[in-house]
């Protein structure tokens, strides 16, 4: 949105100069204008930075008083130049789409209609073609707009479909992640259960019943729950299993470049600006492409939603090899990770952005699609400046696997 005002703002500056250039002899004449303009332009600036903390219906009333303004300041410019402007009358088609834009057809019609009325009561040629010149004046300036304004839903609509496609891929990677590690957990922890009641069954003299039966107990219940995790998840052991870790040659440079075009349509509508950096020559990687992208885009997701909360920011990825490792740095200035959750900022279902629809999955799955493939992912927060730091083998790696998420019976074997 904040486009759309440097537009208004670039709109009046160049319709003010045109009139200049036709009474640059008389420029006193355009004195108050001019001062309309600046003031104009400088409530737009503002307005810009300050556009997401208004509601919805204050943002079409400001949108309308604002083309309004501008429409009437051009107006007066026209009326000061005599009528002899040549084509500086279609400066008022600018404030007309832009409100058709953001209020739609009717409302960018209307202020066109308008516009182009009071226009031709300035212009008005003289004799008989007055009132086909009219007409045609007003219809140019009704249909101008209104078609701006029916294009807009469609392209918001396709918009919002790819925004959604992005959002349901890059979640039901992460869900899938996190139930088949849960899935995993469970299974493993009721073998485990059923291995110890096997063990105290053969360790356990046979003249003690008590424990045998304790035995025996424990063995039944570790199946019954065995059964009941089978009943409620299926055969969902690895529920990443439909898409197995492939190996193949990952341009890591054009991949970040399509990614952040995708995550920024998605993530950040207006206002953050993504740059993507490269650190000398990023080799190809060996490994699994799609581990890769669900990581970054979800970093980038991060990133971009923090910075887009404050009305605007920039996201840098940055590229460079270290040793046997490729590195992608997502780095932003959307206000840092709060303290009381930096600790915490890798478990699943813990999340900076309250009162959001986010999940909190993202970077604690995002740091398992890349311990999948042997990488890391390290996350820094300081003075408002965030940096996530992913690591990846330029050659096939075996799985990292930390201490923490591996199983009881892992740790004890």
């Amino acid at each position: 949105m904040s486009v759309l005002w440097a537009v208004r703002a670039a709109n009046l500056a160049a319709a003010l100069a045109v009139g200049g250039l036709i009474w640059r002899e008389r420029a006193v004449v355009l004195a108050g204008p001019a001062a309309a303009c600046a003031v104009a332009i400088g409530l737009q600036i503002v307005l810009t930075f300050s556009y997401r903390a208004w509601s919805e219906r204050q943002r079409v009333w400001l949108t309308v008083a604002a083309s309004v303004a501008d429409s009437a300041i051009i107006l007066w410019i026209i009326f000061l130049c005599g009528g002899t402007t040549g084509s500086l009358e279609l400066a008022l088609l600018v404030p007309a789409i832009l409100a058709a834009l953001e209020c739609g057809a009717l409302g960018g019609a209307l202020i066109g209609t308008l516009s182009a009325a009071t226009s031709s009561l300035v212009l008005a040629p003289a004799g008989s073609a007055l009132l086909a010149a009219t007409l045609l004046w007003i219809i140019f300036f009704a249909l101008a707009p209104a078609a701006a304004g029916l294009a807009v839903p469609a392209i918001r609509a396709r918009a919002s479909a790819s925004t959604r496609r992005t959002l349901a891929r890059l979640r039901s990677a992460q869900i899938g992640e996190y139930l088949s590690f849960v899935t995993f957990q469970l299974r493993d922890y009721c073998v485990t259960l059923s291995s110890i009641a096997q063990a105290m069954t053969l360790c356990a003299p046979n003249h003690d019943a008590k424990t045998l039966a304790q035995a025996e107990k424990l063995k039944h219940a570790s199946g019954e729950l065995s059964a009941k995790i089978s009943r409620l998840l299926g055969d969902k052991s690895a529920l990443t299993a439909t898409h197995p870790p492939t190996q193949t040659a990952v341009d890591l440079a054009a991949m970040a470049r399509e990614l952040a075009a995708e995550a920024t349509q998605a993530f950040a509508p207006s206002g953050v600006r993504v740059d993507v950096l490269t650190q000398g020559e990023i080799p190809l990687v060996r490994s699994d492409r799609r581990s890769i992208e669900l990581a970054l885009l979800s970093v980038l997701q991060n990133s971009l939603e923090a910075c887009s909360s404050r009305g605007g920011g920039a996201v840098t990825i940055f590229l460079r090899r270290e040793a046997g490792n490729a590195e992608i740095e997502v780095a932003d200035d959307g206000g840092g990770v709060p303290e009381m959750i930096k600790p915490q900022v890798f478990e699943p279902f813990v999340s900076s952005r309250f009162g959001t629809h986010a999940l909190g999955l993202g970077l604690s799955m995002s740091r398992r699609f890349l311990e999948r493939i042997g990488g890391s992912l390290r996350l820094k927060s300081k003075g408002g400046y965030t940096a996530a730091l992913l690591e990846i083998p330029i050659d096939a790696e075996l799985p990292k696997i930390r201490n923490e998420e591996s199983t009881w019976a892992g740790r004890r074997a």
